[in-house]
């Protein structure tokens, strides 16, 4: 038996890895649901090679909204800097919650499974005389004797800390100075533009906002990344009230708005202790600014199906760290680049979208090719 930690994409993805395998699963979901989870996230084709992958990619496209372009803007005048046509590529949005509840209906669907609400706490790793058990204590007391240990139980988990604790220099949770406002509002709240199927992307002086429809259109998922310091008051008016288009971000009074601090930009190479591995921000809190978080978060799913596949557990597990981590590391320091490149203010920010602007379709699908090719 394998078990999984973490609840949400990641740790859904994985465990599914796990059953693909004919494997039994314990998924230690932690108490929240899910199918509760806010928000949207977008699925570039590496994701969707993913999802192929672990066999969930044709119920996925029902539930998801094909996006047709990026179109990059400047905040303040509304004018487009560039746009990228998407409609030769699978590029598509979908709800957390909807991604989140096929996931668990197929892991359901197949059986094999225990699910528990709870949240590992210890963790000890037996000898070889007891065949390199893995002895896992839960919050509630429980505890299990399982072969190996799938932690995707997010940047601050029991996982990141475990398997970093080898070398604690390593383990990092500082804050970067960024913020993430996250909200989901109803696009008949918003004008109709706002629904249309298209993922945008403005680009403001020391922030950047980016929105594109969910659930077929009746939401729109908004994410605003800022300087935590710009965080006031009258943050809203002062990167919406001047432009007519998101004005309405403004004004509306059903908009509630959530924020998340962005962890530490720098990249920790260790993703194995024992028979313990990490997946999705338990071992990658990739910046958004690129949107493959949850896209390599079903990459490590598709790559752990393989690797189960076809090894013993330990060279399964050793499989599988190498290879991700050492893909992940070339995403990761590109999602860092794009962070900076977005986070500039003043006139570089202006010298910024004049590049841009001049770079056209062009510089982004190049930047953004190699980020979108499946492992």
């Amino acid at each position: 038996m394998i078990a999984v930690s973490g609840g949400g994409i990641a740790g859904l993805a994985a465990g599914l890895a796990v059953l693909r395998n004919q494997i039994p699963l314990l998924l230690v979901a932690g108490s929240t649901p899910a199918t509760a989870l806010l928000g949207g996230i977008q699925i570039a084709p590496n994701g969707w090679e993913a999802l192929n992958r672990l066999g969930v990619g044709d119920v996925a496209r029902t539930e998801s909204t094909a996006l047709d372009a990026i179109t990059v803007r400047d905040m303040r005048s509304t004018a487009t800097i560039a746009s990228l046509d998407l409609r030769k590529s699978p590029y598509s949005s979908i709800a957390r919650g909807s991604l989140a509840r096929l996931l668990e209906d197929e892991i359901a669907a197949i059986g094999g499974s225990k699910r528990i609400t709870t949240n590992i706490t210890h963790a000890v790793q037996r000898g070889p005389d007891q065949n390199w058990d893995l002895h896992i204590v839960n919050d509630d007391g429980s505890a299990f004797l399982v072969d190996a240990l799938i932690a995707a139980d997010g940047v601050r988990g029991f996982g990141r800390t475990y398997v970093n604790s080898l070398e604690p220099a390593k383990l990092q949770q500082c804050i970067n100075g960024r913020i993430a406002m996250r909200a989901v509002a109803k696009a008949t709240d918003l004008p109709k533009s706002f629904a249309l199927p298209f993922c945008n992307l403005w680009l403001g002086s020391g922030a950047h906002l980016v929105h594109y429809p969910i659930n077929d259109g009746k939401d729109v998922n908004l994410v605003l990344t800022l300087d935590a310091e710009k965080v006031t008051d009258d943050w809203q008016k002062e990167f919406f009230g001047h432009n007519d288009v998101l004005a309405a971000l403004y004004h509306s009074v059903n908009i509630n708005w959530a924020n998340t601090i962005l962890p530490t930009q720098t990249y920790q190479n260790y993703w194995r202790r024992g028979r313990t591995v990490l997946a999705g921000d338990a071992a990658h809190p990739i910046p958004p600014n690129l949107a493959q978080g949850a896209g390599q978060s079903l990459e490590d799913a598709a790559c752990l199906m393989r690797c189960l596949g076809s090894n013993s557990i330990d060279d399964a597990l050793s499989s599988y760290a190498q290879e991700r981590s050492k893909a992940v590391s070339k995403i990761f320091k590109k999602a860092v680049i794009s962070s900076k490149i977005m986070a500039l203010d003043g006139p570089r920010a202006k010298v910024r979208n004049i590049a841009m602007g001049l770079g056209g379709t062009k510089i982004i699908d190049e930047w953004l090719a190699d980020v979108w090719a499946a492992a």
